[in-house]
């Protein structure tokens, strides 16, 4: 499994607010957008279908999907 890196664990471990992670490609967006959705869903009181991602390419969104 991949670790995070600091930057993306910071984002992992944030699940208040909205935020947009803007970066090149392969430097592990989608990683670390399912990471954290990962820790928002596991909370108690939210479910999956409370928290909308958005991407903007049809592979991206496949991948999210997938993980």
């Amino acid at each position: 499994m991949t670790t995070p890196n600091d930057q993306q664990q910071d984002l992992i471990d944030s699940t208040q607010g909205i935020h947009v992670v803007d970066a090149g490609a392969g430097t592990g967006k989608t990683f670390t957008v399912t990471r954290r959705y990962a820790e928002i869903v596991d909370q108690e009181d939210v479910e999956p279908e409370d928290v909308l991602l958005v991407t903007f390419t049809n592979n991206a969104a496949m991948e999210m999907r997938e993980r």
